[in-house]
């Protein structure tokens, strides 16, 4: 379980605005993670130069809320980080990006827990994005992984595990393939959305 003092410090008003956001297929923001604020990469360390999250280009991006205190959470590390290097390997750095949520209070556990992940942190300072995100999505056990495209849209809201996810015995490269199956849906229905009346002609002229 979560510990309880994360759940007491969020905004109300603003968890609901997000948690509208944040369902399958909406978008974070017109930003996308321009509120995310800054990032750091987690091998640098907490004193590392921050990245601005504007930058986030990947096909998809991991949220991975995490603990140092919960122990699925320590064992569940080594298995995203390997698939983490298999998918970049793979299809190129482009291809995926992870961003540890962290659920810890204390910095040092915070940084020792990150300094065996190799992709993105956000600050443990930014407190109020983290506490935002925590509450729009419910958290309520780690680990979690979530995972969104690059304009910041929920692609899946659970891939530790299950048919798209990541777990001890499933192949990574399979579960990166099954993602971005779910992704091309995804944007095929937008441009349904965007375009219904054309999608109708398509139809009458199949019948």
């Amino acid at each position: 379980r979560i510990a309880p003092q994360y759940v007491s410090h969020h905004d109300d008003a603003m968890s609901v605005t997000l948690s509208a956001g944040l369902k399958r297929g909406k978008k974070i923001s017109n930003d996308s993670f321009a509120w995310f604020q800054t990032l750091l990469r987690c091998e640098d360390g907490a004193d590392s130069a921050e990245l601005p999250a504007t930058e986030l280009c990947n096909t998809l991006i991991g949220l991975y809320f995490s603990a140092s205190w919960c122990p699925p959470c320590q064992y569940f590390v080594h298995i995203l980080a390997q698939g983490y290097r298999a998918i970049r390997e793979a299809h190129g750095p482009q291809a995926f990006e992870v961003i540890l949520v962290p659920l810890d209070v204390d910095e040092k556990l915070w940084e020792l827990h990150m300094s065996k992940m190799p992709w993105l942190s956000i600050p443990l300072k930014n407190r109020e994005v983290i506490v935002k995100l925590f509450t729009a999505h419910c958290i309520t056990e780690a680990p979690r992984l979530l995972i969104l495209d690059s304009q910041g849209t929920t692609v899946v809201e659970n891939a530790r595990g299950g048919d798209h996810g990541f777990g001890f015995g499933l192949d990574p490269l399979l579960a990166y393939e099954k993602l971005i199956q779910e992704l091309q849906k995804m944007q095929r229905g937008r441009e349904v959305a965007e375009d219904p009346i054309e999608e109708e002609a398509s139809d009458v002229e199949a019948d």
